[in-house]
C-alpha cells in the first residue's frame, strides 16, 4: 500500500506547503534582501510541535534558491548540535564548504566561514532555544552578509538568558508565531500526503477527517498515524484503510512521536524525565532534589525551571498540575490514579 515510505519521513519537504500562505509570506520577505545581494533580516519563527515551523522555513530558503542560484545555505539541529563549537562546525561544513580542522577553536571556525563566505547567506537554526551556549548567536551576526531563520517553541524561552549584548543585537527581527493547525488543513496535509505516498484508492475522505480529528492539530502527528494505518491495513491484506483501525493508528502514532522525542532529549531532560519515570508527581523542589543526584552536571534549578521543564511540556511530555501556588510535574500518557493535593 505504501508506494514511497519518504513521503510520510519527518524531513520530507512537499512541493506546496498547506495553510501557511502567510507565514510563508514573511520568511521569504525577511529573506528577500538576499535577492539583491545583501544580507537578509534575522527571522524567528516561534509555535508548539507540529504546527510546520521547520517545513516553512526550509521551502522559504528553497524559494529563495530558485531565486539565486547557489545561495549558501545551512541548516543547524540545536537540539543535536547545542555546542558553540558544534554550531560552528555545522555551518562551516555546510554554508561554506569549509575542511576542519581535527581540533578547531570557536574563533578558527568563525574566521573559516567569513573568509569562505562571498556574498549573503542564510542559516536555519532548529530548536535554538536548546543551545547551551548562547554567545554563537553573537559569532553569527558578526559574519558579515550572515542571516538567520531560528526556529522555537516560545519567545521567552529563547530570549530569557541571553546576555544584554547578545539580546541588543539579535533582537531585531521578523517575528512570525504559528498556531495549531485546524483539522481541514490536517485533512487537506493528509490528502496530499495520501496521493504521494500511497497506492490508489487506499484511504477515504472519512478516515482522513477521523484522523484529523484525532491528531489534534498536531501534523506530525497525523502524517505519522496515516503511515502507520497503511502499515495496519497491509498486514491484514487490505488495500484500503479501514475506519476500524484509525483510532489504534493513532495511539501507535502519538507513541511513536514521543518515542522519537524522547531521543532526542539533552542529557538534562532526559535526566528529568527518567526521575519523573521513577517517581511520579514530583513538586519542583523534589524534582531538582532528584535530578541533581542522578546527573553528573546539574545546572541550578532556575536554569531547569526556565528552559528544561518548559520544553518538556512544550513537547507534551512532561504535565503540571497546579494547586495552591505549586507546582507538581506528571509524565504525559503515564497513568496518575493517587493524586493528593491537599498533600502538596
Amino acid at each position: 500500500m505504501i508506494r514511497d515510505g519518504t513521503v510520510f519521513d519527518d524531513d520530507h519537504l512537499p512541493t506546496s506547503i498547506v495553510g501557511r500562505n502567510s507565514h510563508m509570506n514573511e520568511v521569504t520577505d525577511a529573506l528577500a534582501p538576499i535577492q539583491d545581494g545583501f544580507r537578509a533580516e534575522n527571522c524567528f519563527l516561534f509555535g508548539p510541535s507540529g504546527v510546520g515551523k521547520t517545513t516553512v522555513a526550509r521551502a522559504a530558503v528553497r524559494e529563495l534558491r530558485q531565486e539565486v542560484l547557489d545561495v549558501p545555505h545551512a541548516y543547524v539541529n540545536c537540539w543535536q548540535d547545542y555546542t558553540r563549537n558544534a554550531v560552528l562546525e555545522q555551518i562551516a561544513r555546510d554554508l561554506v564548504g569549509a575542511a576542519l580542522p581535527r581540533t578547531a577553536s570557536t574563533g578558527r571556525l568563525v574566521d573559516l566561514i567569513t573568509d569562505n563566505l562571498h556574498g549573503p547567506g542564510v542559516v536555519i537554526l532548529d530548536e535554538v532555544d536548546q543551545l547551551r551556549e548562547t554567545k554563537v548567536l553573537y559569532d553569527l551576526h558578526e559574519i558579515r552578509g550572515l542571516s538567520w531563520i531560528g526556529i522555537a517553541n516560545r519567545e521567552v524561552d529563547l530570549f530569557a538568558d541571553l546576555d544584554d549584548r547578545i539580546t541588543s543585537r539579535i533582537s531585531v527581527g521578523y517575528r512570525v508565531h504559528f498556531d495549531s493547525y485546524g483539522e481541514d488543513t490536517i485533512a487537506e496535509i493528509l490528502d496530499r500526503r495520501a496521493r504521494e505516498g500511497l497506492g490508489p484508492g487506499a484511504v477515504n475522505e472519512d478516515v482522513v477527517s477521523q484522523i484529523a480529528r484525532l491528531s489534534e492539530g498536531d501534523a506530525r502527528r497525523a502524517i505519522a498515524a496515516l503511515r502507520v494505518g497503511a502499515r495496519m491495513a497491509s498486514r491484514e491484506g487490505l488495500s484500503a484503510i479501514p475506519s476500524r483501525l484509525v483510532e489504534d493508528a493513532v495511539t501507535d502514532a502519538k507513541c511513536e512521536v514521543r518515542q522519537k522525542t524522547i531521543s532526542k532529549l539533552n542529557t538534562h531532560q532526559h535526566a528529568l524525565y527518567e526521575v519523573l519515570a521513577e517517581e511520579d508527581g514530583l513538586i519542583q523542589k523534589e524534582l531538582y532534589a532528584r535530578y541533581e543526584e542522578v546527573h553528573d552536571d546539574p545546572v541550578t534549578l532556575r536554569y531547569l525551571r526556565e528552559n528544561h521543564l518548559p520544553k518538556l511540556e512544550h513537547y507534551n511530555l512532561v504535565d503540571i498540575e497546579r494547586h495552591r501556588g505549586t507546582k507538581r510535574y506528571h509524565l504525559v500518557d503515564v497513568d496518575h490514579p493517587e493524586q493528593h493535593p491537599e498533600h502538596v
